[in-house]
């Protein structure tokens, strides 16, 4: 939508005498438009309104009643979610909503999605048009509103016809000037052409803000924004925004021409046309930085994220260009750092004016995670799309993924890309924390520069002797999720990575031991301290860990990779150690046998941990089948449970 603030924008002539507004369907030369609506306004209703704005952005029946004489509300309903296809707010809950606005003057309508992705979403545009009736049915005679994507180049474009009928007026909300560029107006009227072409009903939205992509326009720029919508088949028109990124519109020259033009009085923005798109983003992911932070990794031409709780109030963060650089594709690769969050609380984001999606801060309370490892690229591990898909299904907060994450030495740097697309089916919804193996750094074909590079480590620490290329910082981190700390170890570069890792990991597991608000502590890294598969225990990491669980009563899980299988052991020295690597690259075969195994199996498997502040209940998920396979299963089975604490 307004990519930038969830909102928009002004109503239609065909729409208005039903309405009570009485407006024509055409406009004279100097005429302006009956409906002319503020974003961010709500702070200063009635300096809004002195300047001619008469749609102001509300959330409820009652703020609209306490809105400015001559003003109205335009009330926000909840989103669409183009990551389960579905509506935020159920029917029910939106009745309780509309109740009592059918009869109230001061509500002119509902907008009620924001950027819908059909590419996401085939069904997005038929559910939409189910949503406007129902509205329509619990609301009789007011304006159903959504905003359509007008950012994303020749997408926005491919999708404008697919939302005629969908609501009774869609806004469009191109933004030509960008920082450090003149103002391209040409995408404004790309936007209008393919919107005329399609007979669709629709909004047109000025650009009045500033932050660290987009610049102030001057006043004569604005005057040529005015002059292409006006010059459109649009019935109405918005501002973007009366205060935005910490700055206020009240100061800008562009007021004036603003204010004028509310007011019926403009006759001198009429001028040229031009635009541009704002990005494209792939590769998306992020991890947890801290309790209160994430961090983003993309690839693509986006410079920079918007993020907001609710729809309405958006923050943006600029892209800053990954360090190291991975070099698996030109790029450019970028990393956009958000603090300041609320624990456990969803935020909506949208990457260059990219599809709006989800991500959730770090957990606060109860959660579910995922852990798979070795997992490949789909063009070269078949079963990596159907594994991918599983973990989606399970809708964990993060996904656990201890080492081999590419295998991009063995198969070309085309896999390492090919990976990061193949997992955004989990990883703009859910957190991606790796752990390093073998297979990012010891072949000189690929190395840790393509890992480190994409992704911020929590609380990263750097080991000894670790490799040139990618070197020096993040070999392992650690966060905290509600009860849980995870912390992860690094690979044994040398001999001394460990002993180095074993003192700072001590001195971690000791704080999480005082600390009242950590129930659980759990390890992950690529290597095994014991397995019975195809690569055998590493003492010396057994050494360490089993010293850590004599010392610790917290410490109870460690999850690992390795051996391409599943194996999960009693505990040992009070420590279930698990071997989830079931992410998709082939099974390999079992060696030996260790009394102490509990569960073990040839089977592609990934683990679903479910945490409450009492326990934590492990599930082996059975994957898709392989011609390696000795363990018979359907594919989603639970082929092994076990649960740690009360």
């Amino acid at each position: 939508m307004l990519r930038l603030g969830f909102v928009s924008l002004l109503v239609a002539a065909a729409g208005l005498a039903a309405i009570g507004l009485g407006v024509s369907g055409t406009r004279g030369a100097d005429a302006r438009p009956a409906i002319r609506y503020v974003f961010n306004s709500n702070a200063a209703p009635s300096a809004a309104a002195a300047a001619g704005w008469n749609l102001l952005d509300v959330n409820s029946k009652a703020e609209a009643d306490a809105l400015p004489t001559g003003t109205r509300g335009l009330i926000w309903l909840g989103d669409y979610d183009n990551t389960s296809c579905d509506w935020e707010r159920s029917a029910e809950t939106l009745e309780r909503a509309l109740a009592g606005t059918a009869g109230d003057p001061k509500v002119l309508g509902f907008l009620f999605s924001d950027e819908p992705d059909p590419s996401a979403c085939p069904e997005a545009p038929a559910q939409h048009k189910a949503r406007s009736r129902l509205i329509h049915a619990l609301a009789p005679g007011k304006l159903t509103v959504m905003v359509a994507d007008s950012n994303s180049g020749p997408q926005s474009l491919a999708q404008t016809p697919l939302w005629r009928g969908a609501a009774d007026r869609v806004a469009l909300d191109p933004y030509p000037c960008y920082r450090g560029k003149k103002c391209d107006f040409s995408w404004i009227t790309k936007v209008i052409q393919r919107a005329n072409a399609a007979k669709l009903p629709y909004w047109g939205v000025v650009q009045a803000f500033a932050d660290r992509t987009w610049r102030w326009p001057t006043a004569a720029e604005a005057r040529r924004m005015l002059s292409l919508w006006e010059r459109s088949r649009a019935s109405g028109l918005m501002t973007f925004a009366w205060t935005w990124d910490g700055k206020n519109l009240r100061s800008r020259p562009a007021l004036n021409v603003l204010a004028r033009f509310n007011k019926g009085s403009a006759r001198s923005w009429k001028t040229g046309a031009s635009g541009e798109a704002t990005g494209t983003a792939t590769q998306v992911h992020y991890t947890y930085t801290g309790r209160n932070s994430v961090t983003f990794n993309w690839r693509g031409s986006a410079t920079a994220l918007r993020f907001s709780t609710n729809g309405k109030r958006w923050r943006r963060v600029l892209g800053r260009r990954a360090h190291p650089v991975p070099f698996s594709s030109p790029g450019p690769f970028r990393e956009a750092r958000l603090t300041g969050l609320k624990a456990g609380t969803t935020y909506r984001y949208s990457i260059g004016g990219g599809p709006v999606s989800r991500f959730r801060s770090a957990p606060a309370g109860s959660f579910r995670f995922d852990v798979e490892a070795d997992v490949g690229d789909s063009e070269n591990y078949r079963a990596v799309t159907r594994t991918q898909m599983q973990i989606a299904a399970d809708k964990p907060a993060f996904v656990l993924v201890p080492g081999d994450l590419t295998y991009g030495n063995n198969e070309g740097q085309d896999a390492v890309d090919r990976h990061f697309n193949d997992v955004m089916v989990w990883s703009r919804t859910a957190a991606y924390m790796p752990a390093w193996g073998n297979h990012e750094w010891d072949k000189s074909s690929d190395d840790l520069r393509n890992y480190k590079g994409r992704f911020a480590i929590p609380n990263p620490r750097a080991s000894t002797d670790a490799p040139t290329a990618g070197c020096c910082g993040e070999d392992w981190g650690w966060f905290d999720a509600g009860p849980v700390r995870f912390i992860s170890y690094p690979e044994p570069y040398t001999s001394r990575t460990w002993a180095q890792w074993r003192i700072a990991a001590n001195e971690l597991m000791a704080a999480a031991e005082r600390n009242p608000r950590i129930r659980f502590i759990v390890t992950f890294g690529h290597r095994p301290a014991y397995s019975s598969g195809y690569h055998h225990g590493e003492s010396t990491l057994a050494s360490i860990l089993d010293g850590f669980g004599d010392r610790y009563a917290k410490y109870v899980l460690n999850l690992n990779a390795h051996s391409h299988n599943y194996e999960r052991f009693a505990p040992i020295h009070r420590v279930v150690h698990v071997t989830a690597s079931g992410g998709g690259a082939s099974l390999e075969p079992l060696s030996g046998a260790d009394r102490r195994t509990a569960v073990r199996a040839l089977r592609l498997i990934h683990v679903r941990v479910d945490v409450t502040r009492a326990r934590m209940k492990l599930e082996a998920i059975c994957g898709p089948a392989t011609s390696r396979d000795q363990l018979k299963c359907n594919e989603g089975d639970v082929v092994d449970s076990y649960t740690i604490g009360g």
